[in-house]
């Protein structure tokens, strides 16, 4: 005997750790080698026909359901490896016995060496079919009939008659058969659902980890048949070797245990995943109405009568008061998010504002859900104290609907962030009555525009966005840096004097400063305020400024159909000769107030009685225009009517008059459009930012 032979024959098995075994199995699989020529489901079904019954006639107790395979109609067509069956067959029961199965060892690595181009899989199958020869042979002829000549005398030669059920040594063998009959079963059960198309990475974490223990399981297997084959004497009664069979059982058996283990929880991953799937399809592939989708989409599936908490009331509602309804779904976590509350309480008090209908849409059909994403650790401590208090804190301030944080499982918080990718950072999905999605995402649009992007479906913001360009191309000739504050969304303050000659400069001069101490104020900081300003006020650039939006003026009105922008430049175009100049507020490039300099300016003045607003506010323009709307106030009619000069402009002039010296028709260079409200006693719209056109 080699010295290599005897230091395997030394080598103890069952002392080895799962990475020793790893190390020494590592090359008992080569990829792509040419060998596995047969199918090993098919194999595996035939062995299972034979193991089944006979564990079954070795112990009553076992009760074997066989599992349902695709392959059994196949059978007939089957050709199974005959002879090399026998050849393992042959090395197995051959193997010489010893107490730490070291001999077992030696003939499992031959095994695993000779089926190397074989999978883990079918490796352990073929080790078992070997197996099976022996065994089902000698099970089959303990339960031939009487009248069977044939079959007794068979029996007889194989020392069947000798066989005693009774005996503690056998059962314990047919107990430790059993146990790796089922372990093979089980990896096929594996190697089957790792076929069936599933992102093992993503979405069946357990099957991932269970296939690359495979190399490791199968040398357990593999040694176990073996050493089950060496000692299959034991049913003709030849041994009694209890001892040597109780610490392979007490392996095999830690071994099927992980194995189950690892199919119960591939078993609820697939559910998970079909459960997924099947939402998946409710709220984004064929959605058919908005409650089903709520309910697919942020609630359990056993949750029989879903509520929903409404702020305005202070009371639970059924979910079904979003049927029929468009829903503004506020996803956001609990903190940080005082900016969008103040947001969606101008836009909840805007829903309910005159008019009650807007392009076609009521009002009253828009709900706003507020459902908040928060991960925890419900296996753990569960609900946390902190988040507690702060959602209810949250709920209390909130009009509108909010869905319990803690019932919202976390396949919906997954499908939430796989399709509508949420990144933990607020966002407004649009749906409509029929579930459908009108916009992935509307926050962008209800931070520029609010109410005014009604219905707030995508693409409602791009008129808006278009109105203003004139303005913004402009001014970037001048200021480049302002297109950095429009994409950041700062609030802009641009201000510019009138091209007359005498022009009431002062507030100009001024507006730094008072700008400054607004920028530099706690309450400012607090409420992440951004302000930029920029004046427009160099003489040679006024005069061309005017000039363009005059031409821009008297190109729109002559246009067929009305330019969205045409009220915005009019009311523009109404400041130009006012002495106290003009003021342009925005956030970014929603521009937000167009106003008389001095007004502004007065407004900037009295900014710490305003200013406490800031924190409660949507935004900073709300409470900057609460208070200036209040300086308006106490101006008389006619001060916020604003008149209207187009020069050089006569396309709509048709009675030229006649000088009164020389009789000639005069040239028109002034169309001038003047409100009446200085003449007439009218009730008037005291708005310094919009301009009325009479012709």
């Amino acid at each position: 005997m080699s010295s290599e032979y005897s230091q395997k024959q030394l080598l103890r098995p069952l002392t080895q750790s799962d990475n020793q075994v790893l190390d020494s199995v590592r090359g008992c699989y080569v990829v792509n080698k040419p060998g596995e020529t047969f199918n090993v489901e098919a194999l595996f079904s035939v062995v299972a026909d034979i193991m089944g019954p006979s564990i079954g006639l070795a112990n009553p107790s076992i009760k074997y359901v066989a599992q349902e395979t695709k392959d059994k109609a196949n059978l007939a067509n089957f050709e199974p490896p005959t002879h090399l069956l026998k050849h393992i067959a042959c090395q197995m029961t051959r193997t010489r016995h010893d107490e730490h199965h070291s001999f077992a060892h030696t003939t499992t690595m031959a095994i695993l060496n000779e089926l190397d181009a074989y999978s883990w899989c079918a490796k352990a199958v073929t080790a078992l079919a070997a197996f099976a020869l022996e065994y089902g042979n000698f099970w089959h002829l303990f339960q031939v009939p009487n009248d069977d000549n044939l079959g007794k005398s068979l029996a007889v030669l194989n020392h069947v008659q000798a066989f005693e059920r009774s005996r503690s040594d056998i059962s314990n063998y047919n107990l430790v058969v059993n146990s790796v009959f089922l372990c093979v079963e089980c990896l096929v059960r594996l190697e089957r659902m790792s076929k069936q198309g599933y992102d093992v990475n993503n979405d069946i974490p357990t099957l991932e980890k269970a296939i690359q223990d495979f190399p490791v399981i199968v040398y357990w297997t593999v040694l176990t048949i073996v050493i089950c084959a060496s000692y299959i004497d034991i049913l003709l009664c030849y041994w009694s070797s209890g001892h040597e069979i109780s610490n392979i059982s007490s392996k095999i058996s830690t071994i099927l245990f992980k194995l189950q283990d690892y199919l119960a929880k591939i078993e609820r991953e697939k559910a998970l995943i079909d459960e997924y799937n099947e939402r998946y399809r409710v709220v984004f592939q064929t959605p058919t109405e908005i409650v089903q989708v709520l309910k697919c989409l942020l609630l359990p599936k056993d949750l029989k009568d879903p509520h929903v908490y409404q702020g305005s009331t202070g009371s639970m509602v059924s979910i079904e008061v979003f049927r029929q309804k468009h829903v503004l779904l506020f996803l956001s976590g609990l903190y940080s998010i005082e900016d969008e509350t103040r947001l969606f309480k101008s836009i909840y008090q805007g829903l309910r504002k005159d008019p009650k209908e807007v392009k076609g849409y009521k009002k009253d059909d828009f709900k706003i859900l507020w459902a908040p994403i928060v991960d925890y650790d419900s296996s753990a401590t569960g609900d946390h104290p902190k988040d507690r208090k702060k959602f209810e804190e949250l709920k209390r301030q909130m009009d509108w609907y909010v869905v319990e944080y803690s019932i919202i499982p976390p396949i919906c918080k997954k499908l939430i962030r796989d399709r509508l990718k949420y990144q933990n950072k607020p966002m407004v999905p649009v749906f409509n009555p029929q579930g459908r999605l009108t916009n992935e995402n509307a926050l962008h649009m209800l931070f520029a525009w609010e109410d005014q992007a009604f219905p707030w479906g995508n693409g409602d913001d791009l008129e808006l966005n278009m109105k203003w360009n004139w303005f913004w191309t402009e001014m970037k000739k001048h200021n480049p840096k302002i297109d950095s504050a429009i994409k950041e969304e700062a609030y802009i303050i641009v201000y510019g004097r009138s091209d007359v000659d005498y022009s009431d400069d002062r507030w100009l001069l001024g507006m730094p400063e008072l700008l400054e101490k607004v920028k530099r104020d706690e309450v400012t900081k607090r409420s992440d305020v951004i302000i930029n300003y920029y004046p427009h006020d160099e003489l040679t650039i006024v005069n061309a400024f005017w000039a363009n939006v005059e031409n821009l003026f008297d190109s729109m009105r002559k246009k067929m159909t009305k330019d969205p922008s045409f009220e915005d430049v009019a009311a523009f175009l109404g400041l130009r000769h006012q002495q106290a100049g003009w003021v342009l507020l925005s956030k970014g490039s929603n521009v937000k107030l167009l106003c008389r300099g001095d007004t502004f300016y007065q407004t900037l003045q009295g900014f710490d009685t305003w200013k406490p607003n800031i924190l409660n506010d949507p935004g900073f323009d709300v409470s900057f225009a609460r208070h200036h709307n209040i300086i308006l106030s106490r101006l008389p009619h006619h001060a916020n009517c604003l008149r209207l000069d187009v020069k050089c402009h006569v396309s709509d002039i048709y009675s030229p008059i006649p000088c009164f010296k020389c009789g000639r028709a005069m040239g028109i260079e002034l169309v001038r459009y003047a409100c009446c409200h200085g003449n007439k006693e009218e009730a008037a719209n005291a708005n310094g930012g919009n301009v009325k056109i009479h012709k």
